[in-house]
């Protein structure tokens, strides 16, 4: 956990959430850039420890380490995730919340933070010129992890149909097929992976502008790109060895789109991995996000893991791609404080949930059913 103290002696806090392995928020690099644009930065003790990241680094960067505890003092927390259920007692009027939050999945959560009047930061939906740059590189590393997981869970020994998911092209065993939900970032990555691996891979796409990007892009590879129609999901799914679902609705929670009978029609072993899940997912037979512990549950016959923060299994990767991306953001808030850094950036507004207590995004608002107040 770390905190930074501004000049005005506002007090920003940062926490990792650990799921298997540990993701800090910060490399020594961006503590040093804190520390010398005059700020004092607290990282939890081993905060870093599991990204690879040990305390001495984060010393000689100029942070002091504190208990976590001690933390909970400060007045913006970055964090990976959103508070924990056991968290919210530590929420306090004021307090800034920053991270990976995707709150239209976690409803009680935002409910807390209105109780206490805090603002909060979703940083997958900060927007620049139409995209979303902090959300990018973690899309990537879940597109590229959901086809390692979808190949380790078609295994028979866990659960899978028993099958090796690249084949063996010189003994005429074909590779499988890998059916890809939405066209963006993560189903890119997942591509870039299957077809490395020799499979055949099929991307059903809404945008008509996306879909002839993804055929330039992939035009004489094994990649079939299909719009994205009921008809052609209930159609496609069914050939699926592995199912990877990357649909998701900037701010919002996506529809169940894939439905139970789609499910009950796929093959017996196959893999349905939902990428989506951190904001509800788009699998009505998943009904519960899962753990790294225990990622995954078999309903009909088909395997599904949804273990949300994906990332968070590459613990240093996350790290460093994340640091990249919100020491801009974060030093705007620590070098100007919230109202003048809102003033001066449009995407850091573009990432506000809740804004005093208030929620200011239209998008949370109506996929968790409270009051949407427009802010100026």
């Amino acid at each position: 956990m770390s905190c930074i103290e501004g000049e005005n002696n506002e007090n920003w806090c940062s926490k990792r959430l650990e799921t298997r392995g540990s993701t800090c928020r910060y490399d020594a690099e961006n503590v040093k850039i804190l520390v010398e644009a005059g700020h004092t930065l607290y990282i939890e003790n081993n905060a870093g420890f599991g990204a690879g990241f040990p305390n001495e680094q984060y010393i000689a960067a100029g942070a002091k380490i504190v208990e976590r505890e001690e933390t909970w003092e400060a007045e913006m927390m970055v964090r990976v995730k959103e508070p924990l259920e056991e968290e919210y007692q530590y929420l306090k009027e004021g307090q800034i919340i920053w991270g990976f939050l995707h709150l239209p999945a976690n409803k009680a959560c935002v409910e807390k933070m209105i109780e206490m009047k805090v603002t909060a930061f979703s940083a997958e939906n900060i927007a620049t010129e139409g995209t979303f740059p902090l959300l990018k590189p973690l899309s990537a590393i879940a597109g590229r992890r959901a086809v390692n997981i979808g190949q380790y869970y078609l295994e028979k020994q866990h659960g899978g149909q028993g099958i090796l998911l690249p084949g063996i092209p010189e003994s005429g065993i074909e590779a499988g097929h890998i059916v890809i939900f939405g066209g963006g970032t993560a189903a890119e990555n997942a591509a870039d992976i299957a077809l490395s691996i020799g499979c055949s891979v099929l991307i059903l796409e809404l945008s008509d502008t996306r879909i002839q990007e993804l055929e330039t892009r992939y035009a004489g590879k094994k990649l079939q790109i299909v719009k994205s129609t009921t008809e052609a999901l209930e159609e496609h799914i069914k050939k699926a060895d592995v199912f990877i679902s990357t649909i998701l609705i900037p701010g919002a929670k996506p529809p169940k789109l894939v439905k139970e009978y789609m499910v009950k029609s796929m093959k017996p072993g196959a893999v349905i991995v939902d990428i989506a899940i951190d904001q509800g997912g788009t699998v009505e037979t998943i009904d519960h996000a899962t753990n790294h512990a225990e990622p995954v549950f078999t309903r009909h016959n088909v395997i599904h893991y949804a273990v949300p923060n994906m990332p968070g299994a590459t613990p240093r990767t996350s790290t460093l791609v994340m640091s990249k991306g919100n020491i801009e953001y974060l030093k705007q808030i620590a070098d100007n404080g919230l109202e003048e850094a809102l003033n001066l950036s449009d995407p850091l507004r573009s990432g506000m949930s809740v804004y005093k207590g208030k929620i200011v995004s239209s998008a949370l608002s109506d996929s968790i059913g409270l009051p949407y107040t427009k802010i100026k």
